[in-house]
């Protein structure tokens, strides 16, 4: 079988790329024929025929990914039985039953879905966009992670509003921080490419990491990429940080539930 080699990039015409996911069922459905790709030397996202695509053996990735959900499984039915151990003896006496009262996060997440329809529908024009920008805007402002990383992505792209690195890392970096999967790749992204942050391999390697341990495949496939270009003594430095960033998260976590 003949091997094809990737598509190269419109902007930098690297030849280093990867695939990339579709933004929406719409996106998908009007460019037939075509996939997106991700260069990795610019991080430009474009459209490329379908042809272009180089066969792989797929059973390595799904065995693989089969091996760390089953260990993950595993590890947290522990964490399940020890916390179970520790459940103190049920005194016999009914709490009174609470009514539900609505999260505020409700109200964030009705806003953030409308915004995000909105942008996608290109057809509705201009206007339409701008105000779903505004509305985008506040439900990040409200603590939204997803509406932080799409926001920052819009920055990063320039779709919606004038290109801006700055405010896309700092959209980016608050998501992340969040603890939400989707940030921590797309800001890892950016230490990897230099935008908007100073270029640091080793800390894209550990945001990739803990998306990875978020069960964020992207995550997963980001640090084994990035990895192989690191020193050995890099390495080691980004996953000892990786296990302080995780262990400094748990304590807060734990902190938090007192």
């Amino acid at each position: 079988m003949s091997i094809h080699r990737p598509p190269t990039c419109p902007a930098c015409d690297s030849a280093d790329c990867r695939r990339s996911r579709w933004r929406s069922h719409e996106e998908h459905a009007s460019h037939p024929g075509l996939h997106p790709w991700r260069c990795l030397a610019c991080d430009q996202r474009f459209l490329a025929p379908d042809t272009a695509l180089r066969p792989r053996r797929t059973w390595p990735l799904v065995v693989g990914t089969m091996a760390v959900l089953l260990v993950l499984a595993i590890a947290v039915g522990s964490v399940l039985m020890l916390e179970r151990d520790e459940v103190p003896e049920h005194t016999g006496e009914v709490a009174p039953a609470a009514a539900a009262a609505p999260a505020p996060t409700d109200a964030l997440d009705a806003q953030f879905r409308t915004a995000r329809a909105a942008l996608l529908d290109t057809a509705r024009g201009r206007e339409v966009s701008a105000s779903a920008v505004t509305q985008l805007r506040e439900a990040a402002e409200g603590g939204h992670a997803a509406a932080m990383v799409l926001l920052g992505k819009l920055y990063r792209n320039g779709i919606g509003m004038p290109q801006n690195y700055e405010l896309a890392a700092r959209w980016l970096a608050e998501a992340a921080h969040a603890g939400d999967p989707e940030g921590m790749v797309e800001y890892g992204r950016l230490h990897r490419s230099g935008i908007g942050v100073e270029r640091d391999a080793v800390q894209a390697y550990v945001w990739f990491n803990r998306a990875a341990a978020l069960l964020n495949m992207d995550g997963v496939q980001e640090r084994d990429n990035i990895a192989v270009k690191l020193g050995a003594d890099e390495l080691r430095r980004a996953q000892a940080l990786s296990l302080e960033a995780a262990e400094a998260t748990a304590r807060q976590e734990r902190a938090g539930s007192r």
